[in-house]
């Protein structure tokens, strides 16, 4: 089975966890933060590079056989 994820770019509406691909070319999963629209953001993992495109992780059909 193929699985295609549906990358998307700018902010997330909600918050939760995504998938995401950073500037240093790695992907990780992130949580984004919305408290209300004030001061949304991605938590930190730890890593200086910055989020370019994401995409829900229970967006992401699980593997089937």
């Amino acid at each position: 089975m193929k699985s295609v994820i549906k990358w998307q770019t700018g902010m997330p509406k909600q918050s939760d966890f995504y998938l995401v691909t950073t500037t240093a070319s790695e992907v990780r999963i992130r949580v984004w933060y919305d408290p209300h629209g004030d001061d949304p953001g991605w938590l930190n993992d730890g890593g200086n590079d910055e989020v370019i495109a994401w995409c829900k992780l229970s967006d992401i059909e699980p593997y089937k056989e």
